[in-house]
């Protein structure tokens, strides 16, 4: 499963693929790549805040 989390707090998991939450990551606003996982991103209302997503393995507690 993978989480996409936000530096203002905003968390969302449970997406399937990381394709899902790439795209909902980019929904959040107008996005500038920052590593392989993550985007530094501004909202329609000028907030700025960065988005990361991770996976979880299954039956454990790791993330990549």
């Amino acid at each position: 499963m993978w989480t996409l989390i936000t530096s203002d707090g905003r968390r969302q998991a449970h997406f399937g693929s990381e394709e899902d939450a790439r795209r909902t990551a980019h929904r959040l606003g107008e996005t500038q790549w920052r590593g392989p996982f993550s985007w530094d991103v501004i909202d329609n209302e000028g907030r700025r805040f960065v988005a990361e997503i991770r996976h979880r393995v299954e039956g454990g507690r790791q993330w990549t």
